[in-house]
């Protein structure tokens, strides 16, 4: 019996194959459920978002015939993009992105046309070279306006013989006053200068006479007779075109040197303005300085330009940086735009003789003292000193003009005539505490 049960086998239990197929047709059923759930709730938020960010990718796409969108909005639009050629442009049976691309290709923001323009742009270096050359047009559209200012000195050696030396600068053509045409460049390359000429872009030659200097800056407008002059050079005069340099707003903005920044005539040089906070401290106005990463010559001269064109700095050398020896430096266009209108309208500046700084509103909440003009020192034998403004007052008022910062300040001493007498209100610090004082200034010529 019990060899028997051992050789006993145990049948598997019988497949119910009804309930099989009913398990089988439940997944199915379920699969596709899943599936055409999946489809409409992706047919909806396609339909709802896909629309406007296939327009993005159809703004940055490139074709054959169309140039690639400008590495920055400041050039100039006729200067030349960069273009695939024919060969690799794209089909139009290629398939679009928004249909067969992958979905990370779906997506906006600056990625996507940063991704986009490499994926799409062939930056070989035949493109790169024509996107500089683009570049390099408008510093040449730019220099039109520039001129070869020569000046010659006459001297004798030991010998009694006669002979002369001679020295150029940049000069920058910026109007005509029917008379004249307007020339800003660097008096101290002409001042004492016995003879004066200018090398217009057209290499016409012709003399010049020293109109008005302004003596902080240098800057100085020379003239040139338009009667000298043919109908032709006339008619090809290009003036500067000036732009903004706010504070605040142009640092890190892409400039080009142009005129003889490097020490040669014609040269241009390339590269960012790293700087504006430093300030060149002068009697009665303060230039903002703007440094940039262009290394130049000790004895440059010239003009930055921004993408556009347009000028941003006058290039001066009076700037003593010990941690950027030969970095090219410029005075802010926005803080000397009066000072050359003035020159050019024959104005000299009205002097009262103040070096000073701002006190707006924030410092004088935390140092507890007025805002206004504060005044660091007074030139020796000027019209302040001799009213007796002092070190250390804060100019409020000036005539019936309130004073709220040093810019206000030197925007109502420009606005003045020289020999006018005007009423100058200060608050003086006196036992502890600030007193209001007014003075009565004459102010002068500079």
């Amino acid at each position: 019996m019990a060899s028997d049960f051992i050789r006993e086998k145990i049948k598997d239990r019988p497949v119910d194959k009804k309930k099989l197929a009913k398990r089988i047709g439940m997944t199915v059923l379920i699969a596709v459920i899943f599936g055409v759930v999946s489809a409409v709730t992706f047919s909806l938020v396609y339909a709802h978002i896909a629309p406007g960010k296939r327009d993005s990718i159809k703004e940055v796409s490139l074709s054959g015939s169309e140039s690639a969108p400008s590495p920055t909005d400041t050039v100039s639009d006729d200067t030349e993009g960069i273009s695939l050629s024919e060969d690799e442009a794209v089909s139009a049976d290629d398939p679009s992105p928004s249909e067969n691309e992958p979905a990370e290709r779906v997506s906006s923001g600056p990625s996507t046309v940063i991704n986009n323009i490499t994926n799409n742009v062939d930056m070989s270096p035949e493109n790169y070279a024509k996107l500089c050359r683009s570049v390099h047009d408008v510093a040449v559209s730019a220099a039109r306006s520039l001129v070869t200012v020569k000046a010659t000195t006459t001297d004798t050696d030991w010998f009694e013989n006669p002979y002369e030396n001679g020295s150029t600068s940049v000069g920058m053509m910026i109007a005509d006053n029917g008379r004249q045409l307007l020339i800003l460049t660097d008096s101290d390359v002409t001042d004492e200068a016995d003879e004066i000429s200018v090398v217009l872009p057209n290499g016409t030659t012709a003399e010049a006479t020293i109109v008005n200097t302004d003596p902080d800056t240098s800057l100085q407008i020379i003239g040139v007779p338009l009667s000298e002059l043919s109908e032709e050079t006339i008619t090809g005069i290009q003036y500067a075109s000036f732009g903004s340099s706010s504070y605040g707003s142009t640092t890190g903005t892409p400039v080009i040197a142009i005129g003889s920044p490097i020490g040669v005539a014609n040269s241009e040089a390339y590269g960012f303005i790293t700087s504006m906070s430093q300030e060149k401290e002068m009697s009665d106005f303060n230039v903002h300085l703007l440094t940039t990463d262009i290394h130049g010559s000790a004895n440059s001269s010239g003009v930055i330009i921004d993408y556009s064109g347009h000028v941003l700095g006058i290039i001066t050398n009076d700037f003593d940086g010990s941690n950027s020896d030969n970095m090219i430096t410029t005075y802010s266009i926005s803080d000397i735009r009066d000072t050359i209108e003035n020159l050019a309208n024959g104005k000299e500046r009205t002097y009262m003789g103040i070096i000073g700084t701002s006190v707006n509103q924030e410092a004088s909440d935390t140092y507890h003292m007025p805002a206004g003009a504060y005044v660091i020192n007074v030139d020796p034998d000027s019209p302040a000193m001799k009213a007796g403004i002092q070190s250390g007052d804060v100019i409020t008022k000036i005539g019936t003009e309130e004073i709220e910062d040093y810019n206000d300040y030197s925007k109502v001493i420009s606005s003045l005539t020289a020999g006018v007498e005007t009423v100058v209100t200060v608050q003086r610090f006196s036992r502890g505490d600030y007193a209001e004082l007014t003075f009565e200034v004459e102010l002068a010529k500079k």
